[in-house]
């Protein structure tokens, strides 16, 4: 299949509608300069990104989650303990 141009007397198809990233950068169906530097460095910090919140403590985690708003029981909800629990994590 040829998208969007190809030999000369071939039918040139339309981009297909399930690759956003051919359809996005139509004509030519190539990515960007900018396109690749960006997917390569969201690419090279999705480790770091996992490591960090695989190295959160409960203690951390109950913090961050009562500062963007929950309710103690929500958190606790969320770390499958008792409230009183989270109550002693946030008072540490």
């Amino acid at each position: 299949m040829i998208y969007g141009g190809g030999v000369e007397g071939s039918q040139a198809l339309p981009p297909p509608e399930h690759c956003p990233t051919i359809a996005r950068h139509w004509p030519g169906g190539t990515m960007t300069t900018t396109c690749i530097a960006a997917w390569a460095v969201a690419l090279l910090l999705l480790p770091l990104i996992v490591l960090a919140w695989a190295m959160e403590t409960r203690q951390q985690r109950a913090r961050r989650w009562r500062r963007d708003g929950l309710t103690q029981q929500a958190i606790a909800d969320r770390l499958g303990c008792s409230r009183s629990t989270v109550r002693r994590l946030l008072m540490a």
